[in-house]
């Protein structure tokens, strides 16, 4: 069954009303704090299984649809000015690829990739709707642009809407930005999540633009779920396109797996559950016992790292001394005794755990690296190493023996002081 285009409006408004009226509401009381509403594709396919396939099969038509049904019933509740987004999450299974499964008949359709994001760019605004002044009359054209690679000028001042008839070639175009309409956009790569990998296979990325209030929503080090719709652009080879193209993908929705701390929610049957175990009294060997039980014995070792976990204060000296409240565990031993299995473990559970070998790491791969975007113009920008990706969470550097001296000497910093100072590329 085909959904006809015309269709679709109403049948968002639809979904929207006998789903969502609620949610509706408290965008408006939330706004401009949030700016999107989400919607599961789950309920979408209980409403009618052949839209719900629409959305992934078309997915542009289908978000500009929803957008305008969202809006309409926010002018009905009385807040017309009001710009909100429609975002689906929570796609279907066969919608999911990893970065390195990404092909070409992927192209124009949703889908869902699991990844890591590595690198951020700044958040940056560019020209959604241009304003353009023709010099010669001073009339004004507007022109939709379509992508941030080039800003499209108007190649006429049309006289049939009030302008002088002159081409791009007999005026100039002076770009209003007060009167342009701008959005904010950001450039994220993502990079597939180490444990799915087999030995020895590097990590694919991919680069994704991230627009309105999706910029600015991650950190390097999140781990997420994004969904969006993949485009293509012409490699360049001495300054002329080529027949091959990158794959690019426009972040349309994301859902992070590892929730920021200072996000995290606790219901209030958790927080009744967490100060019963707090009474009791053999809560530290409980809490001790469940680090790594597969693995027998250890108690000591397993005390130590669930320590570490919870961690301590920092305070600040009377001279403006920081003074970190973490710990730091060297664990030694024969071959064998599962010291990579307890650092593996740890850098599971914790929320933004990064488990890595010293022996194929370098001091920008452990801190960062100032790097040259070639998708930002050539500007430079810091691509987070394993220390910075695990801020917030737990580094486990297994064969730390094995590193190269000055290497780790690239980590004193990180490890006292909790900073990375970079001064130089590479």
């Amino acid at each position: 069954m085909t959904i006809q285009e015309f269709d679709l409006p109403a049948r968002w408004r639809s979904l929207l009303l006998d789903n969502y009226s609620e949610a509706i509401h408290n965008l408006e009381v939330s706004w401009p704090d949030i700016k999107s509403l989400e919607v599961s594709y789950r309920d979408i396919e209980s409403f009618d299984p052949d839209f719900a396939l629409s959305i992934v099969e078309e997915p542009e038509i289908n978000t500009q649809a929803a957008n305008q049904a969202l809006g309409l019933l926010l002018s009905e509740l009385g807040s017309p000015r009001i710009i909100a987004f429609v975002r689906v999450i929570e796609l279907p299974s066969d919608a999911h690829r990893t970065v390195r499964q990404l092909r070409s008949e992927d192209l124009g359709s949703m889908i869902s990739v699991d990844a890591i994001a590595t690198k951020i760019g700044r958040v940056l605004p560019r020209t959604y709707e241009g304003s353009f002044v023709c010099a010669a009359c001073g009339h004004s054209t507007r022109i939709s642009q379509p992508n941030e690679q080039e800003l499209i000028e108007p190649i006429e001042c049309f006289q049939i809407d009030g302008g002088c008839g002159r081409k791009k070639g007999q005026t100039r175009f002076v770009q209003r930005v007060e009167e342009s309409i701008l959005i904010d956009t950001q450039f994220i790569e993502l990079q597939e999540p180490p444990e799915n990998l087999r030995g020895g296979v590097q990590p694919e990325r991919i680069l994704c633009i991230a627009e309105h209030d999706m910029a600015g929503q991650l950190n390097p080090g999140d781990r997420v779920t994004a969904n969006g719709m993949l485009f293509v652009r012409s490699q360049r080879k001495s300054g002329k396109d080529t027949p091959i193209f990158d794959i690019f993908m426009r972040i349309h929705s994301i859902q992070r797996e590892n929730i920021p701390l200072e996000e995290i929610q606790i219901s209030e049957d958790e927080e009744r559950e967490i100060k019963e175990l707090a009474r009791r009294e053999d809560i530290h060997e409980m809490l001790t016992k469940s680090i790594a039980p597969s693995i027998f014995g250890m108690t000591r070792q397993k005390e130590s790292l669930m320590l570490q976990l919870f961690g301590g204060v920092a305070s600040k000296a009377s001279d403006g001394t920081r003074l970190r409240g973490d710990i730091h565990i060297l664990l030694m031993g024969d071959p064998g005794v599962a010291k990579s299995q307890l650092l593996s473990y740890m850098s599971q559970i914790s929320p933004r755990g990064r488990f890595t070998s010293g022996m194929s790491a370098s001091a920008a791969g452990l801190t960062a690296a100032a790097v040259q975007d070639s998708a930002a113009d050539g500007r430079w920008t810091l691509e987070a190493g394993a220390l910075a990706l695990a801020d917030l969470g737990l580094a486990a550097i297994d064969e730390f023996d094995k590193m190269n001296e000055n290497d780790r000497s690239s980590m004193h910093e990180a490890m006292e002081q909790q900073r990375i100072s970079i001064s130089k590329a590479g």
